[in-house]
């Protein structure tokens, strides 16, 4: 497990991202902010909602989400003895051992594995809207992504759920070098796509 998650010591102490959102051509932006301290790090996403999560610094789990739409709290998430998800106040206890990610958290999950060419990992999902679900992660390859800040080499990961109400496939560009950033993303509809724009840190 160690060897897996090497580089949540390297990624930055506090970060902000911007990406423009393609959602079925509603053009949009996501503002991502994050830091780090003994508790975890904490990650902010402000668009059309607002999401606060706190993600182990060790594996990289959900430890706590909190997402508000149109002034409403939507989703919450607490992580103690069980996995407590609250999802338009049908309240759900998951009692699992090993880690357990949001799908909110992805972009930033995804960051914390040690790629290669033959990497493949089966992951423990929290989709609020209907359950926990497994998902398998495989390398699609390495590829070239042009972006307003620049042009990286990224690691393609193919996720596909393990549920049978969607055939979707899911496309993650993550950075191979330091600091790992989330790049892009797509799904196999073609109708969906995120971009980063703008990228500051500080170690």
């Amino acid at each position: 497990m160690i060897a897996l998650f090497l580089w949540s010591l390297i990624i930055p102490a506090q970060e902000s991202f911007t990406y423009e959102t393609n959602d079925k051509g509603k053009i949009g932006k996501i503002e991502v902010t994050q830091y780090k301290d003994s508790l975890g790090f904490h990650v902010g996403y402000v668009s059309d909602r607002t999401i606060e999560v706190m993600i182990d610094t060790f594996d990289f789990r959900t430890l706590s989400v909190r997402k508000i739409v149109k002034g409403k709290q939507e989703l919450s998430i607490e992580k103690g003895k069980s996995f407590m998800v609250n999802y338009r106040g049908r309240k759900t206890a998951y009692h699992e051992t090993g880690p357990i990610y949001d799908r909110h958290t992805l972009d930033y999950v995804l960051r914390g594995f040690v790629y290669s060419d033959t990497f493949k990992r089966r992951i423990r999902l929290n989709v609020p809207e209907f359950m926990i679900i497994n998902a398998d992660l495989t390398v699609y390859g390495s590829e070239e992504v042009s972006t307003p800040i620049g042009i990286f080499e990224c690691w393609k990961i193919m996720m596909i759920p393990r549920v049978i109400f969607t055939k979707m496939k899911f496309y993650f560009w993550i950075e191979k070098e330091y600091p790992h950033r989330f790049v892009k993303y797509a799904d196999s509809s073609g109708k969906n796509q995120i971009l980063i724009i703008k990228y500051e840190f500080k170690d």
